[in-house]
């Protein structure tokens, strides 16, 4: 618990320390404004494009997948003896692949079999638990509890 001890500070310094506190104060505000009239501008942005880029993106999954049908259907014309068709407004492209299909209770079963390799554990530490031990037990794992000192401020909200 840190001690309490009584410091004398001129009337210059307090004044100049209420100075800056002003003027931070008086900037805090001014980016609050300029940051909520940047939401409210953004917001009606975004709004206004919104409807527009939405209709355009379903048109574009549309037309997506009917190309991916058209390629799956002349899948031996298009790809017949490679893998890549150049057309003049872009590429074709096929690949095979295998892809895994792992079942709900996979993990379960790697943990029965000790498949330990392929099962992720994040581990961490709860620094909140660890800051309410005894300095010996934090002794134990190299930890110690060092004073510190910090400086801070609150600014007074003005009546609006």
């Amino acid at each position: 618990m840190p001690k309490s001890c009584k410091v004398t500070v001129t009337a210059t310094a307090k004044e100049l320390a209420n100075f800056l506190l002003a003027q931070i104060g008086e900037k805090a505000d001014a980016i609050n404004k300029i940051t909520s009239a940047a939401v409210d501008d953004i917001a009606a942005i975004e709004a206004h494009y919104k409807q527009e880029t939405e209709t355009l993106k379903e048109e574009v999954k549309g037309l997506e997948k009917t190309l991916v049908a058209l390629m799956k259907k002349e899948r031996g014309t298009f790809f017949d003896g490679t893998d890549v068709l150049q057309l003049t407004h872009g590429a074709l492209i096929h690949e095979d692949g295998y892809h895994v299909k792992i079942p709900k209770g996979a993990l379960a079963k790697c943990e029965e079999l000790k498949f330990d390799d392929v099962i992720k554990v994040v581990k961490s530490l709860d620094r909140e638990a660890i800051e309410k031990w005894k300095d010996e037990k934090l002794l134990l794992i190299g930890a110690q509890r060092k004073m510190t000192e910090t400086f801070s401020y609150d600014l007074k909200k003005e009546k609006t």
